[in-house]
């Protein structure tokens, strides 16, 4: 349910809409007096809390104002200081308003001006509002003023046009007349309800009406308030009839129920608060937001924010941490490995020695201290060689004459072992660069090279140097 509750001077007013698929439709209607209302409607809230899903308030029309301003056209955070510091200059700095721009206003031989309306209401006023919820499990989502929320009702309607309306709401002790001029509020107006015995044909109630429309002409000499619309529980045939004849006005039919279900049904009629319900708040440019609510909302924003940035930094340490234990562990399998390789190395060299050994190669032996030395220096971590062979051979050398020359050649072939198949090939391309820019070794080249899984095994073909 959408609890709606709009202030009047002496009374507070309540509806309860349901939202239903063709519309709205008015479950519940009551009436509190100022005087009792803060524990009558603490009870209510304790009884109905479960039902009730958002709530709107409209505070009283004494406590608010509502202004058009006509002001250069400015950028915008220059206009709205300016309708600010024209606020303040008005009405105070009590209250909170808000604004919205109406458009341009066209004057002859100069640049266009703007036409901004403001409205606001006293912050005390919202604050006393605010606390009346304290300890009610649904807040209002909505604070805004009568006739702002009026302005959604007569727009629903469809009566609201750029000819001026007033809108009178008639409802003892007090009537509350508002003039509307398409989206302006031009007007607005609180004026006391006398009881029957003082004023049994409310000609006196009449006659301020009319003095207030009077008033509006004055203001606005070349306009004239030519509709009115009459509304609430004492409004009279009487009391119609006679400011009919005053102003000779167009009396307009106040018909809500062709916007809202069971208006038959209830016992009060608010237009205020029907006004409320029709509101869209995101759309809606007049909602204030009391100060404790708003360091409320601020300090929650906060600790949300806080905890976070807590949370996001108790992640990273996790994130560390984990990052260092596993790269603790690919140290540790990577020690491991190179214990291996050295392993591999020894036991490779070692037969080496003792293929070389057994070779015996022909008559002239090259020094083999200096070959293993070479040999060591050029095969890095994660390369184990399988064989390695010299073998003297005859080679021809042809110029001017031809003659016989003894070179020795050699082969090497491996495993070269990396954390990969990329890995793996580099190691086995560091071998032949060691090789070719050995001083001991030329001629280094790749003669075989095949990819087994992760490792590469590798024949490598090269020549002595003598």
């Amino acid at each position: 349910m959408l609890l709606c509750l709009d202030f009047a001077s002496k009374k507070a007013k309540l509806i309860g809409v349901e939202r239903e698929k063709n519309g709205f439709k008015v479950v519940l209607s009551l009436e509190f007096s100022i005087a009792e209302f803060g524990e009558a409607f603490g009870e209510f809230l304790k009884s109905n809390s479960a039902d009730i899903d958002e709530i709107r308030v409209s505070g009283a029309l004494e406590d608010s104002f509502h202004k058009a301003f006509i002001l250069p056209d400015l950028k915008r955070k220059m206009l709205k200081q300016a309708v600010q510091s024209e606020v303040i200059k008005a009405f105070g700095n009590d209250y909170q308003f808000q604004q919205q721009d109406l458009g341009e206003v066209a004057i002859s031989g100069r640049k266009a001006d703007r036409r901004i309306m403001t409205a606001g209401i006293r912050r005390d006023t919202l604050e006393e509002i605010s606390q009346m919820f304290t300890d009610s499990r649904i807040k209002p989502c909505v604070y805004t003023t009568y006739p702002m929320a009026l302005q959604a009702l007569v727009r629903e309607m469809g009566i609201l046009t750029e000819e001026p309306l007033a809108f009178v709401e008639i409802d003892y002790p007090t009537s509350r007349v508002v003039i509307f001029k398409g989206r302006e509020i031009r007007l607005t107006r609180e004026l006391p309800v006398a009881t029957e015995e003082k004023d049994p044909d409310r000609s006196a109630l009449a006659m301020d009406i009319y003095r207030t429309l009077l008033f509006y002409s004055d203001t606005f000499p070349d306009e004239q308030v030519a509709r009115l619309v009459f509304a609430g529980a004492s409004t009279t045939k009487e009391t119609v009839e006679n400011l009919g004849r005053k102003t000779g006005a167009e009396i307009i039919p106040f018909s809500p129920d062709t916007i809202f279900q069971g208006m038959k049904e209830i016992p009060y009629i608010h237009p205020g608060c029907l006004g409320l319900a029709l509101l869209k708040p995101e759309q809606f440019s007049f909602a204030y937001v009391p100060f404790s609510v708003q360091d409320k909302r601020k300090l929650k924003r906060t600790l949300i924010t806080s905890s976070s940035i807590s949370v996001g930094v108790l992640l990273i340490i996790v994130l560390i941490i984990s990052r260092l234990a596993l790269s603790l562990q690919n140290l540790n399998v990577y020690h491991t490995a190179v214990k291996g390789e050295i392993r591999m190395k020894e036991e490779t060299f070692k037969d080496l020695a003792l293929e070389f050994i057994s070779q015996s190669i022909e008559t002239s032996q090259p020094s083999w201290s200096e070959v293993f030395q070479e040999v060591a220096a050029a095969v890095p971590p994660g390369v184990a060689l399988k064989t390695l062979t010299l073998k003297k051979v005859k080679k021809v050398w042809r110029g001017e004459t031809s003659k016989m020359k003894e070179v020795w050649r050699g082969e090497a072939s491996g495993v070269a072992d990396g954390f990969d198949e990329i890995s793996s090939l580099l190691l086995a391309e560091e071998v032949q660069y060691k090789f070719a820019h050995s001083p001991l070794f030329r001629g280094a080249k790749m003669a075989e090279k095949e990819v087994r899984g992760k490792q590469v095994e590798f024949k490598l073909t090269y020549q002595l140097q003598r």
